[in-house]
């Protein structure tokens, strides 16, 4: 939220881009996004190894970049994609479950019902709905 009187009033932040994830395997976690949470390929250049996945609906990207081991790639806590409600996140563990992605199932986490599960390079992944739904 913008304070009214801020010099950024009339440039609000309108939502988010992107997030960039630094991955061992581009392919292998490319593959995983699209396969598990529905991404198509946006933009690709195998040559520097970097791939943009969006998800059309969400208007969210996910960046993939070639973790070169010159940064720490552990300073991701956790990449949270939002749900409608807690029907929703039953459907998603049941596509995970059928897909073979191991998951927590859904439980409360901070008065909210979540997902929780890991890509291939172990970044927390979570999947959560507003409070107070089914």
């Amino acid at each position: 939220m913008t304070v009214p009187d801020s010099p950024l009033a009339a440039a609000p932040i309108t939502g988010l881009s992107h997030v960039q994830l630094l991955v061992s395997d581009i392919a292998a976690s490319a593959t995983w996004y699209r396969r598990v949470l529905g991404l198509e390929v946006y933009v690709e250049d195998r040559a520097t190894g970097y791939v943009a996945l969006r998800h059309r609906g969400a208007r969210l990207v996910v960046v993939l970049t070639r973790d070169s081991g010159s940064l720490d790639s552990g300073r991701l806590d956790h990449l949270a994609f939002a749900v409608s409600d807690g029907e929703a996140l039953r459907v998603w563990a049941d596509h995970l479950t059928e897909i073979g992605v191991a998951h927590t199932g859904v439980v409360p986490e901070n008065g909210n019902p979540s997902l929780q599960l890991r890509d291939p390079d172990g970044i927390a992944i979570e999947l959560v709905a507003p409070a107070g739904g089914p």
